[in-house]
């Protein structure tokens, strides 16, 4: 279905594009209008009928046909696309829509000839639509003609096989023995302490991608359990396949019940009562293994609650919603990890014969291979077992090379090929399937920061609001969806939920799975070293070496729609004169060769860009005036670049939503020209910003707080205030356009992000105001950094929906007065205190009682108290001070929802083991974490020499969340362009980690000044040939723009414009 699917949507995406067209072209000739409608229909009739096709198989004639079938239809597709864009770039009035009546007169006059060109190119298009017809009935009578019944044919790969039993992964598990050992302490239920356990049953999930270890490691535990002899009732059972009924009836079976006295037609309820009774008042203990559906909501009651009796529930799944859910209040979810490289390394050398510890020569043959395995145990065991005996150098380079290839045509890879294909084909809509193959653009272990990515999917055409939903809630919840299946692991999180992860990346081994099915269709194309450009490249993803050494002449590719580049790029990439179809643009990691003439050149050519990111490129100075041009832009990324002029026309692109830099609009802007700029932002149907990251305010430019009274979608705001001897003059326009800004968030829907950045000492008239709404005025995350500060902004208290706040002031000693304010904010989540020192701080009993993650960072720490009933739903706790004699850490036994533990790597040796000890005797064994040395000491540096942000590249993903990560903020580096992403690896927190061993965090894990509660940068960043020879269709030509394209990408909204009102917001999620 990958290929099948994929055209339907394609298909039917045409329609609803032609028709917003037409709806918004109402001149059009005659003819025109009955062509288009024409096409409309006859792809109507084809997405109907590829969707009927889902029910049928084909004869292998058959499915060849339709192969090539699909690859007609996508061709037509991107050509219907490709078309309307070039004409909507060759006649769109939008540069002239502020001239008056006569010059867009004139503008249309001289756009004659184009228009009659676009018709000559529809009546084309309508041409291969008949044709693409008449071929559909040819296939359908080859597939259909002997009367039977078939299926639809999907992709080349072959049909998902059950996941094998986990005896059949291996004989020699490697690296089981810390987890056995955690999970065992979780079923146990019991501290070090010998405390008697609180839960009579206990539900404990385990979840982690397809391949992991799960039943595996369920199984060791089953055995070890079944050796002990402590459970009466026991009984293990795989739940693939299966609904509720079956799975209840398997369960009675395992526990001895004869067949022959269960009902086929028993109900739920029935079969948990049969179950019931048939436990009785037995100690049991019983695995559900491979838990797809969530149907736990409909088993639950098959298991008794019988006082004295502390029954367990073992649950394998995928899925972090069902492991949720299925883990009561009081149970728990265990994260599995991939093997660490000593592990994985041993694994493989076993599967493959190899003697362990390798050689020399062995490791340099195996270590490409294991790289793409990534840790996970299947595939390190498949792909061990297929080199095993193997000895030729060049075998073991092409699977290292072409491990997606090999997964797909391979019968010893299988296994691990069904559960890609499982996990690929469980996801519930055809535009998520798109997103996740879009991921292959990133190269491998590349932390993928969500907001970018969201916002990419939105440019490319991914996405489109729903009923009921905008199109920034559909791709959150695409996001979401990938990561509930554990397809992607998250590699921070800095709240409790997976909307709030900020950054992840996908599995080494799904990678080449995506990668491989992404080029073979011709979605995203790789370049590796002097290889030239397939035809048709739509989208391209240059990478570290492959950049560098790939010439690539522009009028080669002249379809690209996407272009991304990881390190360092060739000059001939830069000839960006002959992009004319170019949407998406990333270019913040080619920073060397960039300058103001390619930035000229992306403006004065581009007109289709949606999605520019030049971050870091530190030798672009300014924004040409050109940069007008780019009406559909969407984002604007320049950070880290020696712009900090914004030119008043950026302001005015009726597409844009999202800016990012650190700017100051120009001094010369008259009264005049401000009062015409705040006139046209006023009208609602202009300006379309949302999140604007950030302006500089000072004395000399100030007209940033009289334009942002007027930008009413506005929902995310970064300032930096620089203090001047006389602020008097500007500081009351600031106030109050911040105090509107405030009161403007009265949907809690759409809660905003403000950030303040004050680089003298904080004005208290600045922040000092009250809110009109009181709490309906919905801003979810707030940030105030500056030198010092006495007291909390009166406002803060009065906030609705305010769930992170970070507070960061050097010079300041942190009194308790601020924590007693913050009593009253009701829904705070996180909490970041920065400061130089904390002295006699007390958490009072019920303080805080909402709070899920504190993270205090001082040098100089002379008491913190928590007392008995304060931070009663406190999950991370980090406590970033060498010297913590201040605190005992007898303290933590009384938050009793803790998950984990970060102090400062400085700390006494004795200390260390005081914590550790503290930790395993709480009875949910948190984890605990130690920040070195080093980077902490960079944490102190002054405000605005904040380095770039990096994630190191072993991280897993299972320990997954930021320490000391503030509400994700724009980040402004004046050094090195910034690299990935933050910050701290830790435990998910939606998951509960029992790992009792300690992990010392380096720092290329960390960004020093984010623990600071600096602005990090956070968001840096992610054949077959046609036979048809007809015309190429172009309307600024006579010829046909006719595209011999390959194989259009599997993409849900191929054809669906980009407009503002499906662009996708996301002013709150993370950059």
């Amino acid at each position: 279905m990958i290929e099948l699917t994929a055209v339907a949507t394609v298909a039917a995406k045409i329609t609803p594009k032609l028709a917003g067209f037409f709806l918004r072209r109402r001149r059009l000739l005659a003819e025109l209008e009955h062509d288009i409608e024409h096409i409309q229909r006859e792809c109507s009739i084809i997405a109907a009928a590829i969707t009927d096709d889902r029910n049928h198989q084909h004869a292998s004639d058959a499915a060849v046909a339709h192969q090539e079938w699909i690859k007609i239809v996508r061709d037509l597709a991107y050509d219907i696309d490709d078309c309307i864009d070039r004409f909507i770039h060759r006649v769109s009035t939008a540069t002239v829509a502020d001239a008056g009546w006569i010059r867009r007169k004139a503008h249309r006059v001289k756009t004659v000839r184009a228009r009659g060109k676009f018709a000559a190119a529809i009546a084309r298009l309508r041409k291969r639509s008949d044709e693409a017809s008449e071929l559909r009935k040819k296939y359908t009578d080859l597939a259909y003609g002997d009367g039977r019944a078939t299926a639809v044919f999907e992709s080349r790969a072959p049909e998902a096989k059950p996941e094998p039993e986990p005896e059949t992964y291996t004989d020699s598990p490697v690296g089981m023995e810390a987890p056995e050992e955690e999970l065992m302490e979780l079923i146990r239920g019991t501290s070090t302490q010998g405390e008697e356990p609180k839960e009579k049953l206990k539900v404990i999930s385990i979840v982690g991608f397809g391949g992991i270890g799960k039943s595996q490691l369920a199984k060791r535990v089953y055995d070890t359990l079944d050796d002990e002899g402590q459970y009466q009732a026991r009984a293990w059972v795989r739940a693939a396949e299966k609904g509720p009924e079956d799975l209840l009836q398997a369960i009675l079976q395992e526990l001895g019940t004869h067949t022959t006295t269960i009902s086929a037609s028993s109900s739920n309820s029935k079969l948990c009562a049969t179950i019931q009774k048939r436990l009785g008042t037995q100690r049991f203990f019983i695995v559900i293994d491979d838990m797809r559906e969530d149907f736990w909501v409909d088993i639950k009651d098959a298991f008794p609650v019988i006082p004295g009796v502390d029954s367990r529930v073992l649950v394998t799944t995928a899925r972090q919603t069902i492991a949720m859910k299925s883990s009561s209040r009081d149970g728990h979810v265990y994260v599995m990890r991939t093997l660490a490289d000593d592990h994985s390394r041993q694994l493989f050398c076993e599967e493959a014969s190899l003697v362990y510890p390798p050689s020399v020569g062995d490791t340099k043959l195996s270590s490409e291979v294991i790289k793409r395995c990534d840790g996970l145990p299947l595939a390190l065991v498949t792909t061990g077992r297929l080199l095993h005996g193997e000895s030729r150098q060049e075998q073991w380079a092409d699977l290292g090379g072409n491990l997606g290839e090999h997964l797909e045509n391979n019968k010893k890879l299988a296994s691990m090929n069904s559960v890609l294909i499982r996990s690929y084909s469980g996801l519930s809509k055809q535009h998520i399937k798109t997103c996740l193959l879009y991921l292959g653009i990133y190269p491998s272990g590349r932390p993928i920061r969500r907001g970018s990515l969201i916002r990419r999917w939105s440019a490319e055409g991914f996405i489109k609001a729903e009923h009921k939903r905008s199109a920034r809630e559909v791709a959150v919840a695409n996001f979401s969806e990938l990561v509930d299946w554990s397809i992607i692991q998250p590699i921070d999180a800095s709240g409790s939920g997976r909307a709030e992860v900020k950054a992840c990346q996908t599995h080494g081994i799904m990678l080449e799975f995506l990668l491989h099915k992404s080029m073979c269709e011709n979605f995203v194309t790789l370049l590796y070293d002097d290889v030239p450009p397939p035809s048709k490249v739509r989208w391209l993803s240059l990478h570290n070496g492959s950049a560098a050494s790939s010439r690539i002449n522009p009028n080669d590719v002249p379809f690209l729609r996407s272009l991304t580049i990881f390190g360092k790029a060739h000059k001939s990439v830069l000839n960006f004169s002959k992009y004319k179809l170019m949407r998406v643009l990333d270019l913040e990691e080619c920073h060397e060769h960039m300058e103001d003439k390619h930035l000229k050149g992306i403006c004065s050519n581009l007109v289709l860009l949606r999605y520019l990111s030049l971050r870091g490129a530190s030798k672009i100075t300014v924004l040409p005036k050109e940069v007008k041009k780019l009406q559909l832009l969407e984002t604007l990324d320049v950070r880290g670049t020696n712009i900090d002029i914004l030119p008043t026309q950026v302001m005015q692109l009726q597409s844009l939503l999202h800016l990012f830099g650190k700017f100051k609009l120009p001094q010369d802007v008259g009264g005049r020209k401000m009062r015409k700029l705040q006139a046209w932002l006023q009208e609602e149907e202009n300006s379309k910003l949302q999140t604007v990251a950030g302006f500089v305010v000072d004395d000399k430019s100030q007209g940033f707080a009289q334009l942002m009274g007027e930008m009413k979608k506005l929902t995310k705001v970064k300032i930096w205030w620089e203090s001047t001897t006389d602020a008097s003059s500007y500081l009351s326009h600031l106030s109050e356009a911040i105090k509107e800004f405030i009161d403007r968030g009265t949907d809690q829907n759409k809660a905003r992000s403000l950030s303040m950045n004050m680089n003298g000492a904080w004005s208290q008239d600045l922040l000092n105001f009250s809110l009109e709404n009181d709490s309906s005025c919905y801003v979810s995350s707030l940030k105030l950094q500056g030198n010092n500060i006495s007291n909390l902004p009166p406002f803060v208290s009065m906030l609705g929906g305010l769930t992170k706040l970070c507070l960061s002031f050097s010079h300041l000693q942190l009194s308790s007065g601020i924590l007693e304010a913050l009593n009253s904010v009701s829904g705070l989540k996180y909490l970041k205190l920065n400061a130089t020192r904390l002295d006699n701080l007390v958490i009072k009993e019920d303080a805080l009682g909402s709070l899920k993650r504190l993270c205090i960072v001082v040098e100089v720490m002379t008491g913190l108290v928590i007392e008995e009933g304060a931070l009663p739903d406190l999950e991370s706790l980090q406590l970033i001070c060498k010297d913590l004699d201040g605190f005992s850490s007898t303290r933590i036994q009384s938050l009793p929802r803790l998950k984990e533990v970060a102090l400062h790597d400085g700390v006494s040796e004795g200390t260390k083991e005081e914590w550790k000890g503290a930790t395993k005797n709480h009875s949910r064994h948190p984890k605990l974490l130690f920040v070195t040395k080093q980077m902490v000491d960079d944490h102190f540096k002054p405000m605005g020499t904040e380095a770039a942000p990096e994630i190191s590249p072993e991280a897993t993903a299972v320990d997954a969340m930021v320490v000391g990560s503030e509400p994700v903020e724009n980040s402004e580096s004046s050094g090195a362009p910034p690299t990935d992403t933050a910050l701290l690896v830790t435990t998910q927190p939606t998951t509960i980690s029992t790992q009792e061993s300690v992990q010392v965090v380096t720092s290329e894990m960390v960004d020093a000044q984010d623990l600071m509660g600096t602005e990090s940068a956070m968001e840096t960043s992610p054949v077959a040939t046609s036979t048809d020879t007809t015309k190429k269709i172009d309307v600024e030509s006579e010829h046909a723009l006719n595209s011999e394209s390959l194989v259009a990408p599997p993409t849900d909204m191929m054809l669906s414009m980009t407009t503002p009102s499906d662009a996708i917001s996301t002013g709150e999620s993370g950059n």
